[in-house]
């Protein structure tokens, strides 16, 4: 049994053969000097043009780093709070909730120490990439939902610590 034979490729088509009927090609101008002939003189793809800076990410990513700013600035002031027993006893008299029974520990040195670093992480995480024209909008909005969680996490822990406090809401 023999091979079936493989198809013949189409001619190649010869140069302006599918142009259409009275095109002329561009010819150089005689009065500018002439560039030396390359041998591709039309791409067929333009030079990449690079990385555009996108401006909404760019003011998204400087609001974003200031209120993580004022995020770490109230942070600060929560810890030095919550580091007083006699502070969190006194806030819940007067809410009509008894004293505060419970300890402190090390979650106010948590808050500063984590919020802190993550700000840090933040603005070293975002301008490298706004720099280099790439969508940074992200980091200072994930440190932030971060040093939230952590911050919510060490306050109820705080709190938690105080069994009154825990069966009065049990």
């Amino acid at each position: 049994m023999s091979e079936p034979s493989q198809p013949t490729p189409p001619p190649v088509p010869q140069y302006g053969e599918y142009a259409p009927a009275g095109y002329v090609p561009p010819q150089p101008n005689p009065s500018q000097p002439s560039a030396p002939a390359s041998p591709v003189a039309y791409p067929m793809h333009p030079a990449p043009a690079g990385r555009r800076r996108k401006t909404w990410d760019l003011v998204l990513t400087i609001v974003l780093l200031v209120l993580g700013l004022f995020g770490v600035l109230i942070a600060l002031a929560y810890a030095a709070l919550f580091s007083d027993p006699a502070l969190i006893d006194q806030g819940l008299q007067q809410q009509g909730m008894g004293g505060f029974n419970g300890t402190i520990g090390a979650q106010p040195t948590v808050i500063v120490v984590s919020h802190v670093l993550l700000y840090l992480g933040a603005v070293g995480g975002s301008i490298p990439l706004l720099l280099s024209k790439r969508v940074a909008f992200w980091v200072p909005l994930g440190a932030g939902v971060v040093a939230a969680i952590i911050f919510w996490i060490a306050l109820t822990s705080i709190l938690a610590s105080d069994p009154a406090l825990l069966a009065q809401y049990s």
